[in-house]
């Protein structure tokens, strides 16, 4: 893959980051991107570890190996989105279990969990519900299950700057579910286990 294709983003992945990002988060992001694919030695590293900061656990699994993949980046791609979504269906599961009360939320996907959550009956404002199908359709999915051969115009299915757009995605949507959910708020922290409850 060459340098300049580390800064391919599809216009969709791209619409979604611009709507939910503030404008600082977004400046961020694209600087990182630059650096990590054009910059010297010293400004890759520093991108990795600003990046590392922001994935920065607890959680310890999964947020730990996200961290772990980030520091492969450009290369790292896949796996390091499928931990960020791996943290957002963790999370995802202690909020559906909080407020559904039904059991099999621990062990339901994240598509499934979304389908349960309702704006009416749970209180759960729609914008968060359709902001995590959106993550769920345009990232983790794709990430956990899509092994396909690349569209021709690429060489990977996700890009550097795509993954660095997922780190600050991630977060932003985490903090979302945190502060609505005590009991997400919890397993974020370690201090509960999905088993647990």
């Amino acid at each position: 893959m060459g340098k300049g294709s580390y800064l391919d983003m599809t216009p969709e992945m791209r619409d979604f980051a611009k709507e939910l990002l503030s404008d600082s988060d977004f400046k961020e992001a694209d600087r990182l991107s630059w650096d990590l694919a054009q910059g010297t030695k010293k400004m890759r590293l520093d991108a990795r570890v600003r990046l590392m900061e922001i994935v920065k656990p607890p959680p310890k699994r999964p947020l730990e190996y996200a961290q772990h993949e980030i520091q492969y980046l450009p290369q790292s791609t896949r796996n390091s989105i499928r931990y960020l979504g791996d943290y957002i269906d963790l999370l995802v599961k202690a909020y559906a279990f909080e407020v559904t009360k039904n059991p099999r939320c621990k062990e339901t996907s994240l598509n499934g969990n979304l389908q349960r959550l309702s704006s009416t009956k749970h209180g759960v404002p729609l914008q968060l519900i359709d902001n995590l199908r959106r993550y769920n359709a345009l990232f983790y999915n794709p990430a956990k299950h899509d092994f396909s051969t690349p569209p021709p115009d690429r060489e990977h299915h996700f890009t550097s700057i795509e993954t660095i757009y997922l780190v600050f995605l991630s977060m932003k949507l985490a903090d979302d579910i945190k502060k609505i959910s005590p009991l997400a708020n919890l397993v974020s922290l370690d201090k509960e286990s999905i088993q647990e409850f």
